[in-house]
């Protein structure tokens, strides 16, 4: 059965990681008798049509090359700008954009439709791909299925769009939630709480990579003697990553030799790289900036302890689920976070990782000092880590999606 998968962000190459789970979740598809072809906007240097993994990809054309940014990082403004005023004249500028990007959306997905000869649309985050699934499912009465995040949710209630976002939910014949706390942010607009379905995002961790290459992947980036502390995420207010930085200084001070890899690139690097100075933490902190696929198993491999310092940012946004953190666990790894959106349900404080009050830089610090200083412990957590994680294998995730989308076909 044919289905188009509709999405704002996709991977934007083969080693792309950025939002890679809708790629894996469309190669579980195909096991399971489902056609996928993915419609997502076109970025700079990306192609407009290609094949990845043998899953199609088609990327439409809503701008000039240079200002096609949306969706990738740039629709949401306060990942950009920690200022109020830059936050709202990046939207006026933004909301230029997502009217031609709609269109375009709109345009692309009743082609790509009628091409494929598609039975139902998978669409995901409530805006903007969910709101044109909504339109095109009222007009074309094609069944639509609609898979929410929280971040997206927050956007439509923080600017007073609640009765907007009550038509995308009512509009799709099913929803489904990445975690319980997407699907409280969903309730919120009044939905039926039996339409909401929560299957989080799957993961084909872990990766194993022969002994070799991980002793020279450790000796390239000095890991290899030194008590190692992970964590990968876009730096931006949202990921909390300046706490984790604080942190670092009182981690030091008990563990010297301590050393802080953070992974990707965002728009608070230089913020950050300061903060570590103010620190002087040099010696202790280590910024990777991008990092390519095969790299993340090496280092969830090559760390002692996985962060995720994720934060609810004043524009109320909150971490959905935290993927990164549960691929650590598939690793053994124990992980510490702020009991804050999806990761505060996800680890469970003493069993698979600690959680402490949010922003409590000093707690967090506390608990990696622990786990440092306590290699038994750390053995203990890291192993229920992994044994939780069993139920996020994409063998046992994607099932579940599966069957959602055939009974909206089915009606």
């Amino acid at each position: 059965m044919n289905i188009i998968v509709l999405t704002s962000s996709f991977p934007r190459d083969k080693d792309d990681y950025k939002a890679r789970w809708i790629l894996e979740l469309g190669q579980e598809f195909v096991k399971d008798g489902l056609l996928p072809s993915i419609l997502c906007p076109h970025v700079k240097g990306s192609k407009t049509y290609e094949t990845i993994d043998g899953i199609e990809v088609y990327r439409f054309r809503y701008a000039p090359e240079r200002y096609e940014s949306l969706g990738y990082g740039n629709f949401l403004p306060h990942e950009n700008s920690s200022s109020f005023i830059g936050v709202l004249l990046q939207y006026l500028l933004n909301s230029l954009l997502m009217l031609s990007l709609l269109f375009f959306m709109f345009l692309n997905l009743h082609k790509l439709t009628k091409k494929k000869k598609a039975k139902l649309i998978f669409s995901n985050w409530a805006f903007p791909a969910g709101f044109v699934s909504a339109v095109y499912r009222q007009i074309s009465g094609i069944p639509s299925v609609l898979k929410v995040y929280g971040t997206d949710l927050v956007f439509l209630k923080r600017f007073r769009l609640r009765p907007l976002g009550k038509y995308i939910l009512d509009e799709h014949d099913a929803i489904i939630a990445i975690s319980e706390y997407t699907k409280a942010c969903a309730l919120t607009f009044d939905v039926d709480p039996e339409r909401v379905s929560v299957f989080p995002v799957g993961s084909n961790y872990p990766i194993k990579n022969c002994s070799a290459f991980q002793e020279d992947f450790e000796r390239k980036w000095c890991l290899s003697d030194r008590p190692t502390i992970f964590t990968v995420h876009r730096l931006i207010p949202l990921k909390g990553t300046s706490f984790l930085i604080k942190a670092m200084s009182k981690i030091a001070s008990v563990h010297p030799d301590a050393l802080l890899v953070i992974g990707g690139e965002g728009p608070e690097r230089s913020m950050l790289e300061s903060l570590v100075r103010s620190y002087q933490l040099e010696h202790n902190v280590l910024f990777t900036g991008l990092l390519p696929n095969e790299d993340l198993p090496l280092l969830y491999e090559a760390c002692d302890v996985y962060v995720i310092p994720s934060i609810t940012d004043k524009w109320g946004n909150a971490e959905g689920l935290g993927m990164p953190a549960l691929e650590a666990m598939s690793y053994g790894k124990p992980v510490v976070g702020f009991d804050s959106g999806g990761p505060g349900l996800t680890i469970t404080d003493g069993s698979n990782g600690f959680k402490v009050p949010e922003k409590d830089w000093e707690a967090m610090a506390d608990r990696i000092i622990l786990l440092l200083s306590d290699p038994v412990l750390r053995t203990k957590i890291g192993d229920n880590g992994r044994s939780m994680f069993d139920d996020y294998r994409w063998d046992k995730v994607s099932p579940l999606y599966t069957e959602v989308l055939y009974s909206a076909v089915k009606g």
